[in-house]
């Protein structure tokens, strides 16, 4: 029994180096995750010595955590806590086997719970960990966080702008694209642009493809800059991170053309946690964009009024849309600061 303990010990944590750990107040260090044939990278970078860890569960599927590594974050919460940018399995820098039959959500919240016990093993069981879940990563976090004990490994969970229910989701983009855009058009502002979203959001009313779903997600990204929301060239964000963290260009531009996988979306296209989140007790923040059309204000709020958590908070920004931590930096930062070292 002991030896059998033993083995499986060394199984899961053969890819972590202990001696590669830093304990203090400027860490950066990368290390890879082994899990199912993907082997994702990690990258931990602020204050270790703080005991307090985010880790970030990026958008996409198919995106890169580094997009979120900026300068100003860097400098504003990496200093009181550190951060955990993770990339998920065909995501961003992460290597391995990129077949469809290992891309499904039941393994990526395995990986998940995978990443959370090398962390505790590398920094201590005791640490003080919270979750950030961003867009596509509010999915992961909430099919995580739904299931039994995996709240125990948190202290809490941070929820910006992310999806838990995709077809509600398409639901109030759908309303929000025509809403707005009937208002822009009374105002006379960007009529043809809006015309087109208001004759197709007309003529597709629910029951959504996935190939309408697409189409919605596009046209509320457009929405946003056709409001004045500032625009964030993300690609360009992830090159130069990459360039920074000396990350395999080859593996992001792979990973996130094989995220298009059909059968993966389809998948996500269904998904739907609404029904199970009053299982959530943790304390949580919720930060939203005002003017996010991907994933609309209400489905915050459906979030928020369905957890359990005695210690929540929600809290709106008045400029920024669905990339609120790039477009409301110090918003961002101010509550994250505020969280973690309440609740530490």
């Amino acid at each position: 029994m002991r030896l059998a303990f033993l083995t499986a010990l060394i199984l899961l944590f053969s890819g972590c180096q202990k001696e590669v750990i830093t304990i203090s107040k400027t860490a950066s260090e990368a290390f890879y995750v082994e899990n199912a044939g993907a082997s994702m990278r990690v990258l931990v970078q602020g204050n270790t010595a703080s005991n307090i860890f985010i880790l970030i569960i990026h958008g996409g599927p198919g995106a890169s955590s580094y997009v979120y590594n900026t300068d100003y974050i860097s400098q504003n919460l990496e200093n009181n806590c550190a951060l955990v940018y993770w990339d998920q399995r065909n995501a961003g820098a992460s290597q391995g086997n990129s077949n469809a039959k290992n891309l499904h959500l039941e393994l990526m919240v395995d990986d998940l719970k995978k990443v959370i016990q090398v962390l505790k093993y590398r920094y201590g069981q005791d640490m003080s960990l919270f979750l950030l879940g961003h867009s596509f990563g509010g999915l992961i976090a909430a099919d995580f966080i739904t299931r039994p004990t995996n709240q125990n490994m948190l202290k809490g969970m941070i929820n910006v702008d992310g999806s838990h229910n995709y077809p509600l989701n398409d639901t109030l983009t759908r309303q929000m694209l025509l809403n707005e855009g009937m208002n822009q058009v009374s105002q006379k502002s960007k009529v043809k642009k809006w015309e087109q979203i208001i004759r197709y959001c007309r003529t597709h009313t629910g029951n959504f493809t996935l190939e309408e779903s697409q189409q919605l997600e596009t046209y509320a990204s457009k929405a946003e800059g056709y409001i004045g929301v500032e625009q964030i060239d993300l690609v360009s964000m992830v090159l130069k991170n990459a360039i920074t963290d000396q990350s395999p260009l080859t593996s992001i531009l792979v990973n996130f053309m094989y995220s298009d996988d059909s059968a993966f979306n389809q998948e996500l296209a269904t998904a739907n946690f609404s029904e199970s989140l009053y299982k959530v007790t943790i304390p949580v923040l919720i930060l939203w964009g005002k003017y996010d059309f991907v994933c609309p204000p209400e489905l915050g709020q459906d979030f928020y009024n369905r957890i359990n958590s005695t210690d929540k908070k929600m809290v709106f920004s008045s400029v920024s849309g669905h990339n609120l931590m790039l477009q409301d930096e110090k918003l961002f930062c101010d509550e994250v600061n505020a969280f973690v070292l309440a609740h530490r």
